[in-house]
């Protein structure tokens, strides 16, 4: 007999593209000025509260498990003996996780709606007749589950062994090997010979369905994560089921191809090897990475990302879960934006026209330079929020004007792509003041000759090839971390650290303060701006105000009353290797 799987929901919070609307507004600062191209209208948006006691610690603010009720009273059950308090409407899947029971499953995903088909996380409810999903079951006052007995285990066993009927043994060769959920449950739950004595089931293999994706669909299990994250999260509908029966697979639908712009998330949610990435098949195995908790700089969202290395080398970026911002989802764009960390355009020691020299020396030749010229400074809308206000106090030294500047504006969407493609423009405008300018009267300005000196915290901007070129007649200063036009085009560039080599903050298009942590340590005389600037002003003789990037990292997180920023501060944790992680959106 076959389970109806629940209607589906209408408002589903797990999906989380926009903050539910609760609570205490985000405070604006004081109305700062346009940013030209690069500044989009910022909407009012409300900080969601935290999530009562009881809930899933994973869960989003407000989440209840997929029944999605607005009931907030609670009840009582009992799982393996121990009593459990939970919200009403939790599932028995989220409600043993907070007793440290992992209940295993494939087809259940706390973002999308509830499906109940792998049938792996069976357990015994008492008073059923049959074993029962624990996905698909509601809690209820004084329900005894059972999740470790006898019976549900050997249940779990025989759906792996039916899962494993027809997947292919090639683990050697898988992407998802080290993180797949069906080699873990194996380990946990079957690990036995197969007594399986003749053919497989053959599927398509290697099937390109669109510009990031490439289908095994002999791997595929059927979980359907992928269908409902297409119909229900990117409402895109390209996956599909076809067929029936050990034929049934997956496939796009005819004439359509996998190319929405959040397409790489179905990768992530994919418990075995089914959908891979073009980006990241065959270039590393999972368990040579490690994986730093960060903040993803391709736009003004400012989405919760994991950033995976190895060494000082990216490899691939992943969504973090994030109730307030993201929730379990990035877009494609976002994920690319690794490759920014270009090994081979780094800057690693200063150049002073042109020539090599030491940093010490090249501060004080910068010191020198700028004593008693008019000078213009330039914030950036990339820059983190600590390399801003450390230009702020060079600006206030230099009695300089202010100018922001940042990429342009591209393409956005109604879910988490912004139009404005820089992660802290607020940050930035924060720090120059009311008084600042964009950067086309500053090209204007450059071009006309109307300052001795220019400083650029780092060389993001758009500038013509005969402004830059009019830099050259100029005392022009870049704290860059890599090779780009504006660094290019200054006389002075004094190496700086990329976003993920510093321990910064950005604020995101909400007001929020986000958090970008260091991946590997920086090479060669890299420093982060904040620092460089310092050592500037002191060379300069000005007064210590700025103490140390890390320092305003500090001031920004008790300002904002950021206990989990000024946690990481206290105690930084070293990058965690993925194969010994099961989390968030991958199982």
């Amino acid at each position: 007999m076959t389970t109806t799987p629940p209607k589906p929901p209408t408002v589903d919070p797990g999906r989380l593209f926009t903050p539910p609307p609760l609570a205490t507004p985000v405070p604006t600062p004081t109305a700062p000025p346009p940013l030209g191209a690069i500044v989009p209208p910022l909407p009012h948006v409300l900080v969601p509260t935290p999530p009562p006691a009881g809930t899933h610690p994973h869960a989003p603010a407000g989440f209840t498990g997929p029944a999605r009720e607005t009931d907030v009273s609670h009840v009582t059950l009992t799982i393996d003996g121990e009593s459990v308090n939970v919200l009403r409407g939790t599932n028995v899947l989220e409600a043993a996780r907070n007793i440290g029971k992992d209940i295993c499953h494939f087809c259940y995903h706390p973002g999308l709606s509830i499906a109940a088909n792998c049938r792996q996380c069976l357990v015994e409810v008492e008073k059923a007749p049959k074993l029962m999903p624990s996905c698909q079951v509601t809690v209820a006052d004084g329900m005894v589950v059972r999740t470790d007995s006898p019976t549900v285990l050997e249940a779990r066993r025989a759906m792996l062994e039916f899962t494993l009927v027809n997947h292919p043994i090639d683990c050697p060769i898988c992407d998802k090997a080290g993180e797949c959920t069906l080699q873990r449950h194996y380990m946990d739950h079957d690990h036995r010979l197969t007594r399986v004595d003749v053919h497989k089931v053959r599927k398509p293999k290697v099937k390109d369905i669109g510009q990031h994706i490439v289908l095994d669909a002999e791997r595929c299990i059927l979980c359907t994560r992928c269908v409902r994250f297409c119909d229900e999260v990117s409402e895109t509908h390209e996956l599909t089921m076809v067929k029936r029966g050990d034929h049934e697979e997956l496939d796009v639908a005819s004439g359509v191809r996998l190319d929405n712009a959040y397409s790489l998330n179905v990768v992530d949610i994919c418990p075995v090897g089914a959908l891979t990435s073009k980006d990241f098949r065959f270039q590393i195995r999972a368990w040579e990475l490690g994986t730093t908790d960060t903040t993803c700089p391709g736009c003004a969202t400012g989405c919760a990302v994991e950033l995976q290395t190895k060494h000082e080398h990216a490899y691939r970026m992943v969504p973090r879960l994030d109730a307030n911002v993201n929730g379990y989802w990035m877009c494609d764009e976002g994920r690319f934006t690794y490759k920014q960390l270009n090994h081979a355009e780094r800057i690693h020691g200063a150049l002073v026209y042109g020539r090599p020299m030491t940093m010490n020396h090249a501060i004080a030749e910068c010191a020198k330079q700028l004593d008693g010229k008019k000078t213009a400074v330039v914030f950036s809308a990339t820059a983190t929020c600590e390399a801003n206000l450390a230009l702020a106090e060079l600006a206030n030294a230099l009695n300089a004007s202010r100018f922001v500047v940042g990429n342009p504006q591209g393409s956005g969407d109604d879910k988490l792509i912004d139009r404005d493609k820089n992660p802290n423009t607020r940050g930035a405008h924060e720090a120059a003041g009311p008084g600042a300018r964009h950067e086309a009267e500053l090209a204007l300005e450059i071009a006309g000759g109307a300052y001795q000196a220019v400083v650029f915290v780092d060389g993001t901007g758009v500038l013509s090839d005969v402004t830059r070129q009019a830099l050259r007649d100029l005392v022009s200063i870049c704290f860059a971390d890599r090779r780009t036009p504006i660094s290019e085009a200054c006389n002075v560039v004094l190496p700086a650290t990329n976003w993920a080599e510093t321990l910064g903050t950005f604020r995101n298009r909400q007001g929020r303060l986000r958090l970008i942590e260091p991946a590997w340590r920086p090479q060669g005389e890299r420093r982060p701006q904040a620092d460089v600037i310092r050592e500037l002003l002191l060379a300069m003789h000005k007064p210590d105000t700025i103490s140390s990037s890390s320092a305003l990292t500090r001031k920004l997180a008790e300002k904002a009353h950021q206990a989990q920023i000024l946690a990481v501060l206290d105690k930084h944790v070293d990058a965690r290797p993925v194969l010994l992680r099961f989390a968030h959106s991958r199982g």
